[in-house]
């Protein structure tokens, strides 16, 4: 990614984090980024793509995130309440990403993104999300979760994380670590067989 590339991702996800999406013109982008409005449509068709890449950049950061340590040689349940305490993590440590995430999956552009269905299958086809899934696989081939639409495994487990991480920044405080174990073990619960 290029440096002026990144500059205007990162002005975009503070402007957003500040303003909402449409109280977030793309003057106001360009200058905080410090580049022309110009450059912002070298990289960016519209607006509108440029949120769908933030959208796509900050998932990727989420992802990368979940995946920190050596899970490949824990049981699956270990294995879960370390990217589970991952996701909390993160969440908890990036504040602006956590609410641009928030206002974008409750919004029309992630709407609009499921329904054109293309952005989405990225996502969800990445090398990392492919990955973690298949560690809840037996050599049978056999899942080690729930028979559950995979937006309900997420929601039941990294909604959680995301919730839980939210209110531990709207009230300056938070969990400690038998807490969170707790809460992660339940999750666990919720989505295996």
């Amino acid at each position: 990614m290029h440096e002026k590339q990144k500059a205007i991702l990162d002005a975009t996800l503070d402007l957003i984090a500040e303003r909402g999406f449409h109280n977030t013109p793309m003057s106001l982008i360009a200058k905080r980024a410090g580049v022309s409005i110009g450059i912002i449509y070298h990289y960016y068709a519209s607006k509108d793509d440029l949120i769908h890449a933030l959208f796509r950049h900050v998932k990727a950061a989420f992802a990368k995130s979940l995946m920190v340590n050596d899970l490949q040689e824990l049981p699956p349940p270990l294995a879960f309440r370390r990217i589970w305490l991952n996701a909390y993590e993160f969440y908890r440590s990036h504040p602006q990403e956590t609410l641009f995430l928030e206002q974008y999956e409750h919004s029309p552009y992630y709407v609009h993104m499921s329904l054109a269905g293309t952005e989405h299958d990225e996502l969800e086809s990445e090398e990392i999300f492919a990955q973690l899934l298949n560690m809840y696989h037996r050599p049978d081939g056999d899942s080690l979760l729930k028979d559950l639409p995979l937006i309900a495994l997420y929601t039941l487990s990294f909604g959680t994380a995301a919730r839980m991480a939210r209110q531990g920044i709207v009230q300056a405080s938070s969990l400690d670590h038998e807490v969170l174990d707790s809460i992660a073990a339940a999750c666990w619960q919720a989505i295996a067989r």
